[in-house]
């Protein structure tokens, strides 16, 4: 016996199959554009706003201590390695990624504990502090861990880290 249709079953004209699978197609695209979006803006962006786009996000270290510390945003990768492999005497320099090829440098100077947001993927510390050979990192729940750095610098995958304490 082949195959017929049932009574009381649900046609669905070739038009409307169209439209069905128009409106998934733009839902998939619409969820798979703003995936990045909500990955740099999750939990770790510690109340900051992040200045994002679909790709790209902003790095932020708190408290930033402007008088003497700062930050260098939009950076190239030269730039970045310029500024970092040159950090100054008396500087923790702490370079993150932005999502889109550029680099966000900062450049700190006292000790005590920093809140950063949107630290993803890989970046760099270089320790250039006479006399402070570790720098504390720490996840969300506050456990430090105390890695040797110097001045030839060490290579973080920053996704776990949510502090950092310079010295």
């Amino acid at each position: 016996m082949g195959m017929g249709i049932m009574a009381n079953t649900p046609r669905v004209s070739r038009k409307g199959m169209l439209a069905i699978v128009a409106v998934f197609g733009i839902l998939l695209s619409v969820f798979s554009m703003t995936a990045p979006t909500v990955r740099a803006t999750e939990a770790k962006s510690a109340g900051h706003a992040a200045d994002v786009g679909a790709m790209a996000w902003s790095p932020g270290v708190s408290p930033l201590y402007t008088a003497k510390e700062s930050a260098l945003p939009h950076l190239t990768t030269d730039e970045r390695n310029r500024i970092i492999n040159n950090c100054q005497t008396g500087f923790l320099c702490v370079a993150a990624g932005e999502g889109n090829g550029l680099h966000t440098v900062f450049k700190l100077y006292y000790c005590g504990e920093r809140t950063l947001s949107n630290f993803l993927g890989y970046g760099a510390i270089v320790n250039n502090q006479p006399g402070v050979s570790q720098v504390g990192l720490a996840g969300q729940d506050k456990k430090y861990t105390y890695c040797d750095v110097d001045i030839r610098g060490m290579r973080v995958y920053w996704d776990p880290i949510w502090y950092l304490d310079p010295c």
